[in-house]
């Protein structure tokens, strides 16, 4: 089983798109490791993805857990895979010879040229000159960490500025996500500009493949994964997600991190377990599409027709919204502009990419022998 941690609602940062909301919580030792033993009944492989707040206010913490996974393996052979995701103002060498030293995954997130737009620490002070100093430190260490962005309609006309500056500061693993907070006040003049940024990030996916650049996109990579694998492209991540829910720093289970702390997602807790039958039967909710997604030509290749459930009151529902349908409308057709024009061309950058199943080995072993 996959686990994301929750180990505090606390943050050195005050992000404006953020969905977890700042408070006190913590998670204490007790409860980390009763999540520990909970994630390794079903295989012999767990993994553990620290997640807050801002995890790395817990690092004691983290520290503890991976001793104690470690002292398991050693006595059972069971196997912990780790990742974090951090807003990497706390970052230092110490920390990243330790994850180093366990194979802990980094996710480093960075809005770059928008970071001081919405990325604040709590005084109100700017933090992209704090992660100047940091990413270099974090690619010595991990050439693969993941360079992780958000976009929100204050910020949406620096989509490709902020693709671009992580990639020339090294990132090869990029993310940008949107800020789909009922609160932002996306309009569709907002949404025509997130479609011109898709383009031009488009144009750069191109150049770079062209250019035998090896990086992934996930905005792109995910959508030309969905042409491929076609219906199976939902299924697979519906038995993504229902292997990995979220625990809240109190010990409760949720379904995922986005429906922590709503009492209609819990699905348990560490110390007594998850319900299975009513985690079965939320998942079985998911998988039926909202009425309006029904008959949509992509549904299919959308990330959000199968896997946005929300609460009316008691009931579940699978709820669609106007922002995240007019997102995967705009984005597919430019992600399928990326791959046919790649794919014409005969591109081998992008058919070893996307169509060799050995590429993530063979790109590995070719930058170790490099």
């Amino acid at each position: 089983m996959q686990l994301t941690l929750h180990l505090t609602n606390q943050c050195n940062l005050r992000c404006n798109y953020c969905f977890v909301k700042p408070g006190p919580e913590r998670m204490t030792l007790e409860t980390a490791l009763a999540a520990v033993k909970l994630g390794m009944e079903d295989k012999n492989t767990s993994g553990l993805l620290f997640y807050g707040g801002e995890p790395l206010l817990e690092r004691q913490l983290i520290f503890d857990v991976v001793n104690y996974t470690n002292s398991i393996r050693r006595k059972t052979g069971h196997n912990f895979l780790y990742k974090i995701t951090t807003n990497g103002t706390l970052l230092d060498e110490a920390f990243l010879k330790f994850a180093n030293d366990v194979n802990m995954t980094i996710g480093f997130s960075c809005d770059g040229p928008a970071q001081d737009d919405c990325r604040l620490f709590c005084d109100g002070t700017k933090s992209l000159a704090v992660l100047e100093e940091k990413i270099p430190l974090l690619l010595q260490y991990q050439p693969y960490a993941m360079g992780m962005s958000v976009v929100d309609p204050s910020t949406v006309h620096k989509g490709a500025d902020i693709i671009k500056y992580l990639h020339k500061k090294g990132f090869r693993y990029l993310h940008m996500g949107v800020n789909y907070s009922k609160s932002a006040p996306w309009t569709n003049e907002r949404l025509k500009v997130l479609e011109a940024e898709y383009r031009k990030i488009a144009e750069m996916y191109i150049r770079w493949t062209r250019a035998e650049e090896k990086f992934y996109f996930s905005s792109f990579d995910m959508k030309i994964l969905s042409h491929l694998k076609g219906k199976n492209y939902n299924k697979d991540r519906a038995r993504m997600n229902m292997n990995q829910p979220s625990v809240a720093p109190d010990g409760k289970i949720y379904t995922m991190s986005k429906h922590l702390n709503n009492p209609i997602f819990c699905i348990g807790d560490v110390f007594n377990g998850i319900d299975k039958q009513k985690q079965a039967d939320i998942y079985k909710k998911g998988a039926i599409p909202a009425e309006p997604c029904q008959k949509c030509a992509i549904k299919t290749r959308c990330n959000y027709a199968y896997d946005n459930l929300n609460n009316n009151g008691d009931a579940i529902i699978n709820d669609v919204t106007p922002v995240q349908c007019a997102h995967e409308r705009l984005l597919t057709p430019i992600a399928d502009y990326v791959a046919t024009t790649l794919y014409n061309e005969q591109n081998a950058m992008f058919i070893q990419k996307h169509y060799n199943d050995l590429y993530p080995v063979m790109s590995l072993l070719e930058d170790d022998i490099l």
